[in-house]
């Protein structure tokens, strides 16, 4: 059996060019496409960590204003006014300093609790006075929303002091809403009420604060949480409803 011999002149064999570019611009299509998913669920993968720190963050800031407004009008004698004062010395005439709560239009509060018990006091002592001064500012406090830094802000020693993170997140809305109900407090016995100190019917004043945060990402503008939460204030006023002459 011969073998054929192969001609000097015959073209060598491999890619032309021609193949070469095609096979360059297919994996250059292929790699593109990989870049641009990559680059997607990094993104992604960004986006989401920034709606969990806002997210987070506002928790945060919704959980220590409810914690903090839940103490309004907090006072260590507060059975003072349904119980004749003449019969406890601790008892002041005027009854509740700290009842004050005011919304300065819709993004800030100011109210007045006690913190005597919290110092050195016995438990169960308080002084009856509110600590509003410049040398005890304690027991005045509040929140407020400064629009120009983007921030929620607390009052804490006459001075207003940042409650959120400006590098992290901006507060674009911060509204508060005020909500008062009285109630009047019955008796023992069917269709009654209890009278107070001063022999008058007495009446109990529910309040509740409705609020809401809505916040956007520093370094993304397209991240935007919101938070609404309505806080039932724990300490409820009781007054006498004396009927008119």
């Amino acid at each position: 059996m011969t073998r054929r011999a192969t001609p000097r002149n015959a073209p060598p064999r491999g890619l032309s060019i021609i193949e070469l570019m095609v096979g360059i611009t297919i994996s250059l299509f292929i790699l593109a496409g990989a870049a641009m998913v990559l680059t997607t669920q990094l993104g992604s993968n960004r986006r989401l960590l920034l709606e969990a720190q806002l997210q987070q963050d506002l928790r945060t800031t919704a959980d220590m204003i409810t914690r903090d407004v839940r103490r309004a009008g907090y006072w260590g004698t507060a059975y003072c006014n349904i119980a004749a004062a003449s019969t406890d010395p601790n008892c002041p005439v005027n009854g509740n300093s700290y009842t004050a709560m005011t919304v300065v239009g819709t993004s800030q509060i100011q109210y007045d609790r006690s913190t005597d018990e919290e110092g050195f006091v016995v438990i169960g002592v308080d002084d009856n006075a509110l600590d509003a001064g410049t040398n005890r500012p304690r027991e005045h406090v509040g929140f407020n929303w400064n629009a120009s830094n983007g921030t929620i802000e607390y009052l804490a020693g006459a001075n207003w002091q940042a409650l959120t993170d400006q590098t992290v997140m901006r507060i674009t809305e911060f509204t508060m809403v005020l909500n008062e109900q009285d109630l009047p407090v019955p008796c023992a016995l069917p269709g009654c009420q209890t009278l107070g100190p001063g022999g008058c019917p007495l009446t109990l004043r529910s309040r509740s604060l409705t609020f809401t945060i809505v916040a956007q990402a520093l370094h993304d503008d397209a991240v935007r949480r919101s938070v609404r939460e309505n806080v039932r204030l724990r300490n409820s006023l009781p007054f006498e409803t004396c009927p008119g002459p």
